[in-house]
């Protein structure tokens, strides 16, 4: 599973994150919160890791199997392709 072409590390490394889960996007003025998982997620894929390797990366930190990830993450990252313009 692929992650979309825009949320490339460049796009992904503008964003402002807290350790708190706080994230702001100085191109579009947007902000969210994200939980302890989320923020996890967006770290891996700010470096440069697919959606299928951060499923891995988080299946491996949770002790859960990938393939159960997945999809939570194909759908996260779905969703910051639609927010982030």
């Amino acid at each position: 599973m692929s992650t979309p072409a825009f949320l490339t590390p460049e796009r992904l490394a503008e964003l402002a994150v807290a350790d708190s889960g706080f994230v702001f996007d100085p191109r579009s003025g947007q902000s969210f919160t994200l939980n302890a998982t989320g923020a996890a997620a967006l770290a891996c894929l700010r470096a440069g890791l697919d959606v299928a390797a951060t499923a891995e990366a988080l299946a491996q930190r949770c002790n859960q199997p990938a393939d159960f990830i997945l999809p939570a993450i194909a759908a996260f990252a779905r969703q910051l392709d639609r927010v982030l313009p």
